[in-house]
């Protein structure tokens, strides 16, 4: 895998959302975490303990279009899912513990007297 996409030519959108459940008896989150993470489009699943929302969902695809349509039509039909929250990812910085711009080179002339 490339350390820095923008160096390509793919285009990839990467969108984390907040998922709000209800949790079903007897099996709480996992079954409703294995229905989101057998979609291609999912990368990761987390389960949070904030309060606001239940699991944190990572989602590639390669346009704006393509996320909003699956999170429509795939992630929010689901019947426990009680809302959710997409935020796209605009820029990354670190990834992983690899910094993912490069630092500008300085382009003056050295000048030595």
């Amino acid at each position: 895998m490339e350390a820095n996409r923008e160096h390509t030519h793919e285009e990839n959108v990467v969108a984390l959302i907040e998922v709000k459940v209800t949790p079903q008896r007897g099996v709480g989150y996992d079954k409703i975490a294995e229905r989101i993470y057998q979609h291609k489009e999912v990368s990761s699943v987390y389960l949070m303990s904030s309060g606001n929302f239940d699991f944190t969902v990572i989602i590639e695809g390669k346009t704006l279009r393509e996320v909003a349509q699956f999170v429509n039509e795939e992630l929010a039909t689901i019947s426990s899912v009680v809302s959710t929250s997409t935020h796209f990812i605009l820029k990354k910085y670190k990834e992983n513990g690899v910094v993912m711009c490069e630092n500008p080179e300085d382009e003056r002339m050295l000048i030595s007297l």
